[in-house]
């Protein structure tokens, strides 16, 4: 899968600009003990990162979205 921030460097971290980075870890679901992978993107300076999810394309539309925030209010 091709990420769309690794392409465009207007979506690197707000703070720093460096592209970020995926986080990925397996947790067990509830009673049932299906293992599911989750995801998070974070900054690889640790300024800021999203929260974990299941599906990869929502960890980015979140960072999107965090960055856009970022941009719209003028915070470095």
């Amino acid at each position: 899968m091709t990420m769309w921030f690794k392409r465009h460097n207007e979506y690197g971290c707000p703070m720093c600009g460096r592209n970020p980075r995926i986080e990925e870890k397996i947790t067990q679901t509830g009673s049932d003990g299906w293992m599911v992978h989750i995801y998070s993107l974070q900054c690889p300076r640790k300024h800021c990162g999203t929260a974990w999810y299941t599906q990869l394309d929502d960890t980015t539309s979140q960072w999107k979205q965090i960055v856009d925030e970022y941009k719209k209010k003028g915070l470095k």
